[in-house]
C-alpha cells in the first residue's frame, strides 16, 4: 500500500497470459513496451531539438524538420498516444 498524504493506494497488479507461440506478436509488443514508450519520447522531446541544434541547418532546411515532426505529432494524436502520461 503507498500513502500520499491522508490518501492511500494499493499497487496494482495484473497477470497476463500468452498462448505461445500464437500470440507471439501480442507477446512482444507486451513486453517491448517500455523500450516503445522511451523510444517515443527520445523522437519527441530530444531528437528534433537536436537535428536543429547539432545541424548547420538553413531555414529551408529547419522547415522541412518542422514539417516532418508535425506529421509525426499528426501520427501520435491519431493512434491517441500521450507521452506525457507514458512517462
Amino acid at each position: 500500500m503507498i500513502t500520499i498524504g491522508k490518501l492511500k493506494h494499493k499497487k496494482m497488479k495484473a497477470i497476463l497470459e500468452f498462448n505461445l507461440p500464437e500470440d507471439n506478436t501480442e507477446y512482444l509488443a507486451t513486453i517491448k513496451a517500455t523500450d516503445m514508450t522511451n523510444f517515443i519520447f527520445e523522437l519527441v522531446y530530444n531528437t528534433k531539438k537536436g537535428l536543429i541544434n547539432t545541424l548547420e541547418v538553413n531555414d529551408g532546411e529547419q522547415d522541412g524538420i518542422e514539417i516532418v515532426f508535425e506529421k509525426i505529432y499528426e501520427l501520435l494524436r491519431y493512434h491517441n498516444i500521450d507521452i506525457d502520461e507514458l512517462i
